[in-house]
């Protein structure tokens, strides 16, 4: 590489360029029943897989922003109504002859959904992966399905109840979302190895310096290999693990205490070659073209509540309806038991006192004279 294009290349840019171009793949496309200019909406931004043509995406929280062909702000789409009609369709041109080398044995494409916020990282659970070969036609649907959480659970700590509120992470980063917690912790593991970002990570001041030629041992070393990675601080689930040197531990990567997921369902159907002039394919000879079908087939979010499970007062009404209806007592029974043992302690402690023995009082005294003994006459009074 240094021969071609000397010793200060960028490795991003040579891929970028290497990349084909979305404009050349993507040659109708249709959202909410309406036909759209691919390059409009659809934009060039970095995944795990390279550079991608990509709908719907910003990266807001690493500051890489997709480059969009003619857009000059950010724009997110969303679906009016439910129905394939009303989601995106694409017709696309797999360009077999450009095909050199393939990340994955097969031909086609790979599709991935997430979220608009998040950056496409498979390895982060937050990325459904389709394949989709030539002549086929796949029917992609979508189901949302969201959390959230009460602030009875705040209270808690983050280890307790397992996930972080929005306002809780202080970063310079706009959002927090496990997602590019996790792309960053990946991102930090090879810096610490080998001093480089690789190409397709997004941007980040900390990491500024892209992986070249010259760290392809490195990265084949610390990055290529299957991680177990621990995403936040457990020691039972650290000890359990028996590859240490293949475990990568996070600080505090926890899952979103509100969050958004979509699940997703595919049903595929083949596409004879021949010639067409159709809505899909109009005045063209299909070769080795295929559509892309991605709507919900529903309406409406199943929410999940999280809350706190039991409260004390809760836990107190419970106790005493168990021992009410099994043992017969109740929480004022309770009470009176405590009161009575009390009073036996008390009386038991009384009777081991030591009484003073009563000293009986001394007789008084009297000198006695012997006139006291005599009968004293009585007095009689004469009319």
């Amino acid at each position: 590489m240094s021969k071609f294009y000397g010793n200060n290349y960028d490795i991003t840019d040579i891929m970028e360029r290497l990349t084909p171009q979305c404009s050349s793949m993507l040659l109708n496309c249709y959202f909410r029943n309406q036909r759209m200019n691919c390059s409009d909406i659809f934009s060039v931004g970095k995944t795990k897989n390279g550079f991608c043509c990509i709908f719907n995406y910003i990266a807001e929280s690493f500051g890489d922003a997709p480059k969009f062909f003619k857009q000059e702000e950010f724009k997110l789409y969303y679906v009016g109504d439910i129905g394939i009609q009303n989601g995106l369709t694409v017709t696309m041109d797999p360009l077999l002859d450009d095909y050199f080398y393939t990340i994955l044995p097969t031909i086609g494409w790979k599709v991935m959904i997430f979220d608009p916020y998040d950056y496409p990282d498979s390895g982060s659970g937050s990325v459904s992966d389709i394949l989709l070969g030539p002549l086929t036609e796949k029917y992609v649907s979508l189901k949302a399905v969201g959390l959230y959480s009460t602030d009875n659970i705040r209270p808690y700590s983050m280890q307790k109840r397992g996930c972080i509120f929005p306002d809780e992470y202080v970063s310079d980063h706009t959002t927090y979302t496990y997602n590019d917690c996790i792309v960053a912790c990946k991102m930090e593991h090879v810096w610490n190895h080998c001093k480089c970002r690789v190409f397709f990570y997004p941007y980040h001041e900390d990491f500024n310096r892209t992986c070249n030629m010259e760290n392809i041992h490195c990265l084949l070393q610390y990055y290529d290999v299957a991680f177990n990675i621990v995403p936040y601080k457990d020691n039972n689930l650290s000890s359990s693990l028996d590859d240490q040197n293949a475990t990568m531990y996070c600080k505090n990567c926890y899952p979103e205490c509100d969050d958004m997921r979509y699940y997703v369902q595919s049903t595929i159907s083949n596409i004879e070659p021949g010639y067409f002039d159709t809505e899909l394919f109009p005045d063209m000879n299909v070769t080795n073209h295929s559509v892309l079908h991605v709507y919900f087939p529903n309406s409406g979010t199943e929410f999940l509540k999280q809350d706190v499970t039991t409260r004390w007062y809760e836990y107190l009404g419970e106790v005493g309806g168990l021992y009410g209806l099994y043992v017969g007592i109740s929480i004022i029974s309770f009470v009176e038991l405590i009161y009575f043992i009390i009073l036996w302690l008390s009386e038991a402690f009384k009777s081991f006192e030591v009484v003073e023995e009563e000293i009986p009082r001394e007789n008084a005294i009297h000198p006695i004279y012997w006139n006291e003994f005599f009968p004293h006459p009585r007095a009689v009074m004469n009319n």
